[in-house]
């Protein structure tokens, strides 16, 4: 009797086991028709120009890594908008007509726009080349780094 239950349990393991794995191969091609899809999606869509252009296609590490954040550093890159373009920046204050001025109080040059303050700045020159390593950034630049040091900039302006 006890060998015919450990036997029974060996088989059954072993179904599962092979039952796992199929369900694995077959989760891994849902995830990668779903990655498909939102890519497609994200690729067509009229909306979100400034988020399109710092956030090429999604990516599980940047969400991962986002995931993580605390509530305030998450506001910070994603809900406050530096992601977005609805950072509370003079242009978009200014759009919303809380503001009459676009201009950057930092450097009194141009209108305050996340590019702007994450890549041209003159008054955040020596943060950035610190930071992300290069003196000005264009959207396409941006695009390529990690959130993480874009937060440690965007920290480092004490705008937010």
């Amino acid at each position: 009797m006890i060998y015919l239950l450990v036997v029974f349990s060996t088989a059954t393991w072993r179904m599962t086991r092979t039952q796992s794995a199929i369900h694995n191969v077959m989760r891994n091609n849902l995830l990668t028709i779903k990655c498909f899809q939102h890519c497609c999606l994200w690729q067509n869509t009229a909306k979100c120009r400034q988020a399109e252009q710092l956030v090429k296609l999604p990516n599980r590490r940047l969400t991962k890594y986002a995931l993580k954040l605390s509530r305030k550093d998450l506001w910070v890159l994603a809900v406050a908008g530096l992601l977005t373009g609805h950072a509370d920046l003079n242009r978009h204050l200014t759009l919303m007509q809380v503001r009459n001025d676009e201009i950057c109080p930092l450097c009194q040059e141009e209108e305050e726009t996340t590019l702007h303050l994450l890549g041209k700045c003159c008054a955040l020159i020596n943060q950035r080349l610190e930071i992300l390593g290069s003196h000005y950034l264009e959207y396409e630049d941006l695009a390529l780094l990690h959130w993480r040091p874009l937060l440690r900039l965007a920290k480092a302006s004490k705008r937010f």
